[in-house]
């Protein structure tokens, strides 16, 4: 005689596991109902076009995609060998950049070399965008205040150090804005 067990199998598994984390709140679904991506990834590829390859090679992943996937790592303060690895691990993450169903998955390489290629000039139109979509609901993003400026040794990098920061801290920035906006309008407040 078998034993019961409180686990099951089954192939619809993973449905039941989405449809479960949509009944809890998935805070990523919420932030992609309320970011226009397409929009902001379309901003992305005026200020910073794609290079043109004339050898073939792997056709790129869509910015779009891309830009989402730079959401989730400064979201979660990420770097490219775990948002790699949260990517395949995270059925989140996957929903969110659009790669639920996809066999193959942007890699470390892949992540970084789309940062390169953006650039600061990429970073600042993702800030303008979200500041933009703010304003369109009638919310001001103002700075914050630091309260512990604490310095600390941070690791050498090897390529442009100051605009590496700067992108760095522009994509901080639009994604507190993303929560921002996120949380204002499921908190349903009105804007003056």
């Amino acid at each position: 005689m078998k034993k019961r067990g409180a686990i099951k199998t089954d192939l619809f598994a993973a449905h039941e596991h989405r449809a479960k984390i949509d009944r809890l709140g998935d805070p990523l679904a919420q932030i992609a109902s309320r970011i226009d991506f397409a929009a902001l990834a379309a901003e992305v590829d005026r200020v910073a076009p794609r290079p043109v390859s004339l050898q073939g090679g792997r056709p790129p992943f869509p910015t779009e995609t891309m830009v989402r996937i730079l959401v989730l790592k400064r979201l979660y303060n990420l770097s490219d060998e775990q948002i790699e690895f949260q990517l395949l691990d995270r059925m989140s993450y996957q929903r969110f950049a659009g790669l639920a169903d996809a066999l193959n998955i942007p890699d470390r390489t892949t992540i970084w070399t789309f940062e390169n290629r953006i650039g600061e000039a990429g970073a600042r139109a993702l800030f303008d965008g979200v500041t933009a979509r703010l304003l369109r609901f009638g919310f001001i993003a103002r700075g914050g205040q630091i309260i512990d400026a604490t310095l600390v040794p941070a690791p050498r990098q090897k390529i442009g150090r100051e605009a590496r920061a700067s992108f760095a801290m522009t994509m901080m920035a639009t994604t507190c804005n993303i929560r921002r906006l996120t949380w204002l309008q499921r908190a349903g407040i009105e804007a003056f």
